[in-house]
């Protein structure tokens, strides 16, 4: 990709969204004195080539943590209730970290984050992208450790 898309791109996309999120922040520090961010992705049961960590063995859940941003109970109550529900947890692997806006990073100790990273195996057929028989079972799932979180 040349300098020029790159640069059309960020100025669309990337720095529009993180600006928002910044703000976002901003606006729930001053209404409730707190955040907590979920970020919330999938991964693919086989890595891909682009990808740092090349390792096969991909367990169920994969949680993300900052060592600013996430507290021990939060990432307990998530390993915990996550296991509870059949699955199997790994922490910082194969990915890393949790998102939080820059401005914040490092310095605001009530912006928390974590980063719930879910294989792709458990939900959806890897070569249609269909969802899979156990998709609404997935979701709801999700919902329970989301639900765990917030009456931690």
């Amino acid at each position: 990709m040349d300098e020029s898309k790159r640069a059309e791109l960020l100025d669309t996309y990337y720095r529009p969204h993180h600006r928002r999120f910044s703000e976002v922040v901003a606006e729930l520090l001053n209404k409730a004195g707190q955040v907590l961010i979920i970020d919330r992705h999938s991964f693919p049961s086989r890595p891909w080539p682009y990808e740092l960590n090349q390792d096969k063995d991909r367990l169920d859940i994969c949680i993300g943590t900052d060592s600013f941003h996430t507290q021990q109970w939060l990432l307990d109550t998530l390993k915990e209730t996550f296991q509870k529900l059949g699955y199997s947890v790994a922490v910082n692997h194969p990915f890393t970290g949790a998102i939080v806006p820059l401005p914040y990073y490092s310095q605001e100790a009530r912006v928390l984050s974590i980063m719930i990273e879910i294989n792709r195996k458990l939900y959806m057929d890897g070569k249609t992208g269909e969802k899979g028989l156990l998709f609404a079972i997935v979701k709801e799932n999700i919902a329970t450790v989301l639900s765990h979180v917030l009456h931690a």
